[in-house]
């Protein structure tokens, strides 16, 4: 399980670092709110290649953790926003919230396998 984890973990952090270019170029938000986007790519890349590797599985751990954590929040913000704002919604704000919805599921996936994979080897 931890070397599915560690793959997903790789493509999904690049993928990560890509949308995010993706989705703020030309209109950078103040920086906390992307660099966490950033740091959750690269904690999942060096994660996932270390356990690859075969040792320090846990910051795949702590990648997922991480990420799952930022995407609770981003989903939910989304969400939030998408109710208050009613019938006024447009197709991109929608289509925007379910793919951070379904990221946020790919994150809780990737950190279940990282610590079931982790606890069958202890």
């Amino acid at each position: 399980m931890i070397r599915i984890s560690a793959w997903l973990g790789v493509a999904f952090g690049l993928l990560l670092g890509v949308l995010e270019a993706v989705r703020n170029w030309g209109d950078w938000q103040w920086w906390p709110f992307w660099v966490v986007d950033y740091l959750a790519a690269i904690m999942l890349v060096v994660g996932g290649l270390l356990a690859l590797r075969g040792f320090a599985e846990r910051w795949l751990s702590a990648g997922w953790g991480f990420a799952s954590a930022m995407f609770w929040m981003s989903f939910f913000g989304s969400y939030r926003d998408l109710v208050e704002a009613g019938a006024q919604v447009g197709a991109r704000e929608k289509t925007l919230t379910l793919i951070i919805g379904l990221m946020f599921v790919v994150a809780l996936v990737g950190l279940a396998l990282s610590l079931l994979g982790r606890s069958r080897r202890s």
